[in-house]
């Protein structure tokens, strides 16, 4: 434990907490939770809790009612082989493998069959469909050249389908289905720690349920268990962001959802049984759901696009999610912060420092902003040839969500020279997505926040390009200020700075004239623009390119998957971007971005900024915002700088700082060292009269450096 003052303070729910690393350095305990896993034990018989888990998984497969229509299509349109025609059964590559629809067609009817109230219930001629689909599956027996269809997809599916219709099925026709379902097992290639794992064990679950195997369940079901823990490696971070791999990337609402979706479907499951997981281990999962996974979410209801990563080139059906599947589930299971399951928190900021990502929630709208460094690759590598245009997603993207609606499925008309926050060289060519990933260079990325409010910057050097850029964001209640300094280019393309790229919904208003149709055109700063109740102001006079209009492209261009093609997706986007021109040297920005603003606020805001940008270069960004009284200063090398009331802070090493005015001279001081190198440092903070304190702050160490640190100084 590392005291700071006398405290080291969490700001997500204001508890102390103590920290020790393993030997390995790879796996983090919390004393706090007392994360000891185990199984507790009740008095009814195995045979007896296997009935009321089969029960369980067996009413979840049933819940939803199967469309008869759907059933009878899959039965009229399957050849007398037990195949159908417009599966391609040929191809078993990783952007293929069509088979699944195979799998999915049997667990259908099975549903059909097992479903009270369905026609088909029990339906004979319906059985003898299903078993002659199944036959031929268990005879040819499918493999992918993605060994995740061979170890979980599949398995996932078969185990299932046995769950069902086990009665049905003959010894033989049971064994070669169990056969298939017992590829996932903890022997494998994918049984290693991170969001496959716990999925893994699930399906070993039901594969030994079927089998009727208690010792094997029950060690399918401690294998979950074991895998609830805060590490340094793959899983739940500190910060309580996930990493599936070992890259630096976080894959918190990918692999990071399965992970906690998986083990909170199983504790809903096995509740109330001798199976049921140590409370404290679920404790760990609302954690790490609630301050890790709900601060990607907007509002609590659909994904941040900001921390996706190839799943952006995947095709959604829906803009939103109409219910909260696992905080239903926790609820299920634990009263462990109920409220906050139930009622997502829409006031809140919070900086992830293994995930170089920072989020930022308010009642109208939610921010985020994604990096990386020399600690962490730029982006997650294209696996099975999706995302293959995200070369520069992660280069300080900035998202702003109010319905959702802003980026739904715009990635096939994107120009992606043109991410949202990101400052990029306007390539003429697309860098070839077998050289996307790239490791990061600089050490200076990270962010400052007290669980309120928060800043974060980014030293950028492009792998791709070579551009040299100074971005920070400074987040405050109703704007968000962004700067940038020292961008630099020796390439012959323009560089761009864009503040969004989004969908086109209703007018866009420069200044005071409304735009409406297609139209692009280049103005000169100042100004304030307006588009889909986000406003814009940009204070100098900077080069800005506006353009509303038709944008085509495809999915194809961006995910080879078999479901993607090339039919040209044409839709309505709004881009704004600030042109720094051509070879730029030591160029910069400033902008505010005000989200939750219609036209007429966002003008009124920009006649009287209640911010004001202190510094804005290479050595120091400085923001303050009066009406608040919060004061940031990001501080490239050791310096001071001399906010607009009068308060002077010096330091003797970079870092990011906050300062809140607070009563009878107080003032509350929030620092984080964004390389997660320093030991300490030394600031003085002085009052215009001259009167001042000097402390010397040692700094989080180990699994915590880069963590934000509170302390409070009278002046």
């Amino acid at each position: 434990m590392i005291p700071i003052l006398g405290h080291f303070f969490d700001n997500n729910r204001g508890t102390t907490i103590g920290v020790t690393v393993s030997n390995t350095g790879k796996r983090v305990w919390l004393f706090c939770l007392g994360l000891l896993l185990g199984l507790q034990v009740y008095a009814q018989p195995a045979e007896d809790d296997f009935g009321v888990i089969r029960s369980r998984l067996t009413e979840t497969l049933l819940n939803s009612t199967v469309n008869a229509e759907e059933v009878t299509r899959i039965m009229t349109t399957m050849a007398s082989d037990g195949t159908w025609p417009a599966i391609n059964y040929r191809d078993t590559s990783r952007t293929g493998f069509e088979h699944h629809v195979h799998l999915a067609n049997l667990l259908t009817m099975a549903k059909a069959y097992r479903q009270a109230g369905s026609p088909y219930t029990d339906n004979a001629q319906l059985l003898k469909v299903f078993k002659t689909a199944l036959h031929h599956w268990l005879l040819k027996d499918y493999r992918c050249e993605n060994w995740w269809w061979n170890e979980i997809g599949t398995p996932d599916a078969m185990a299932d389908i046995l769950l069902l219709m086990g009665g049905e099925l003959d010894d033989d026709e049971l064994a070669q289905g169990l056969a298939i379902a017992a590829r996932s097992n903890f022997d494998t290639f994918g049984a290693r720690p991170g969001g496959d794992f716990i999925k893994m064990a699930a399906i070993k679950a039901v594969t030994e349920l079927v089998r009727q195997d208690t010792a094997a369940f029950a060690n399918a079901i401690k294998t979950m268990a074991d895998q609830i823990y805060i590490t340094e490696d793959r899983g739940i971070k500190p910060d309580m962001s996930f990493h599936h791999r070992t890259d630096g990337v976080p894959s918190t609402l990918s692999y990071g959802r399965g992970y906690a979706n998986a083990f909170a479907y199983w504790a809903d499951v096995v509740r109330g049984t001798q199976f049921a997981f140590e409370p404290r281990a679920t404790e760990l999962v609302i954690d790490y759901y609630l301050d890790g996974m709900r601060k990607a979410m907007p509002f609590g209801r659909f994904d941040d696009p900001g921390i996706k990563n190839r799943d952006v080139s995947r095709k959604r059906t829906s803009g939103a999610y109409s219910r909260d599947y696992t905080a239903r589930l926790l609820t299920h299971v634990s009263d462990y912060r109920r409220n906050e399951l139930e009622h997502p928190n829409l006031r809140s900021n919070q900086y992830f420092w293994f995930s170089h990502y920072h989020s930022h929630q308010r009642p109208h709208y939610f921010a985020s902003v994604r990096m990386y460094s020399n600690r962490s690759n730029n982006i997650e590598a294209p696996y099975n040839e999706e995302g293959l245009k995200n070369h520069f997603y992660a280069d300080g993207s900035q998202f702003i969500s109010r319905t959702g609606r802003e980026y739904f499925n715009i990635y096939p008309s994107w120009d992606w020279r043109k991410i949202p926050g990101t400052t990029t060289v306007q390539v003429d060519t697309f860098p070839r997505w077998q050289d996307m990933v790239k490791k990061g260079t600089t050490a200076f990325v990270g962010g400052v926040s007290d669980g309120e409010y928060g800043a974060t910057t980014f030293d950028l050097l492009s792998p791709h390009s070579g551009l040299r850029a100074h971005k920070s964001w400074f987040f405050f209640d109703d704007e968000i200020v962004c700067l940038g300094a020292g961008i630099t280019s020796t390439m012959p393309q323009p560089v761009m700075t864009t503040l969004n790229q989004s969908l086109l919904y209703g007018p866009v208003w420069v200044n005071d004239v409304q735009e409406t149709g297609g139209r692009a055109q280049q103005i000169e700063g100042p100004v304030w623009i307006n588009h889909d109740s986000i406003g814009y102001v940009i204070p100098d006079a900077s080069r800005i390119w506006v353009r509303q209009g038709e944008s085509t492209g495809t999915w194809r261009s961006i995910t080879h998957q078999a479901s993607a093609n090339d039919e040209p997706i044409t839709q309505n986007i709004f881009t704004l971007t600030i042109d720094h021109g051509m070879r730029p040297k030591d160029a910069g920005y400033a902008y505010i971005v005000l989200p939750a603003k219609d036209a007429a606020a966002t003008k009124a805001y920009a006649q009287k900024l209640p911010v004001e940008i202190v510094s804005n270069t290479t050595a120091l960004q400085a923001v303050s915002n009066m009406q608040l009284g919060v004061d940031y200063a990001v501080f490239y090398e050791p310096g001071d700088v001399v906010f607009p009331n009068g308060v002077r802070l010096i330091t003797n090493e970079p870092g990011l700082f906050m300062v809140k005015s607070g009563e009878n001279g107080m003032r509350h001081i929030t620092i984080a060292d964004p390389t997660r190198k320093l030991e300490n440092i030394v600031l003085r903070l002085e009052l215009p009269a001259g009167r001042g304190t000097t402390v010397t702050v040692p700094l989080p160490q180990g699994a915590l450096a880069g963590k934000s640190l509170q302390l409070e100084v009278v002046l």
